[in-house]
């Protein structure tokens, strides 16, 4: 098995068997400082000599994952790349022999092909979480993370969501450029079109936060303010032309609060569909420092 470290105030509580698809682990040294691992099914199949691969398919199972974390607020796994290892385990979780691997080196092709499609694992591998006889349908059991990323195993459009959320906290570069392919991406699965209005049907089934935060996309202009480079300059998805651009810029952290609603609500959406049941919704305290009229002195309004 390949594990890689990973740090954050969030190891211990998720350091147990929930997931089929995922595992945080630690380990004790000589001293008795305990290390913290992540480990996938998904990475299975990759040889010991393949590291740089192994790096590369943990990279992408955790941008998802810490896509599902950022959710509900701002804490996610760090982790490094650079320090990998293959693990000899036995059939009761003993970890055995220990090889680390040093990765130093790059391949964008590989990466490419990592980050399309992480899940390789054999569908026969997944074992379920079964608890200590706590039934599958009592509640005790379910685990939002657990739930989100099953569903991004399921479903591609999801999977692809969490990753392009995930890497627009990464880089502040990325926020409208990523948000606008979300929300694309969240109307086409469920044949919404941002200037017209829900059908009634469809509008019984969304909550209504997911309504709230879709509504907040379609009447704050902010298509216009993401595409248009005299509206938000280098934040702007689209190289420069001769639009206008006339108003308010929306504020970046009502833009972050909105995206994490409408994608937690839309997933519950798809997760009430398949398992018949959904989680409560959050209210998201962001420790994200809110924007300053000083950073919009770039605008031509």
């Amino acid at each position: 098995m390949w594990a890689i470290n990973i740090y954050s105030s969030l190891t211990l509580s998720m350091s147990s068997k929930i997931s089929e698809h995922f595992e945080v682990f630690r380990e004790f040294n000589m001293s008795e400082h305990e290390t913290f691992y992540f480990s996938s099914v998904h990475l299975n199949n990759i040889p010991e000599e393949e590291s740089l691969r192994a790096s590369y398919r943990a990279k992408a199972l955790l941008q998802m994952l810490n896509g599902i974390l950022l959710l509900t607020g701002d804490l996610t796994l760090d982790y490094d790349l650079n320090n990998i290892a293959y693990i000899e385990r036995d059939e009761n979780g003993y970890h055995g022999d220990w090889r680390r691997k040093s990765v130093y080196t790059g391949n964008r092709g590989m990466e490419y092909e990592e980050l399309q499609d992480p899940f390789q694992a054999d569908p026969a591998q997944l074992k379920k979480y079964t608890g200590k006889a706590i039934p599958e349908d009592d509640p005790k059991r379910r685990n939002y993370i657990v739930d989100f990323f099953d569903c991004a195993y399921k479903a591609d459009l999801v999977k692809e969501v969490l990753t392009l959320f995930s890497l627009s906290k990464i880089d502040t570069l990325f926020i409208l450029i990523n948000t606008s392919k979300i929300i694309e991406t969240i109307e086409h699965d469920l044949g919404l079109n941002v200037r017209e209005e829900i059908k009634e049907e469809l509008l019984k089934a969304l909550s209504e936060p997911f309504v709230q935060s879709y509504n907040y996309f379609k009447n704050s202009k902010f298509f216009h303010y993401s595409n248009t480079r005299i509206g938000s300059g280098i934040y702007a998805r689209h190289g420069a032309d001769k639009k206008t651009y006339k108003g308010t810029p929306p504020s970046f952290s009502d833009i972050d609060a909105n995206i994490r609603v409408l994608i937690y609500e839309w997933i519950n959406f798809k997760l009430m569909n398949e398992k018949g049941y959904r989680y409560p919704s959050v209210e998201i305290e962001s420790t994200i420092e809110p924007m300053k009229d000083e950073d919009y002195d770039f605008l031509d309004i």
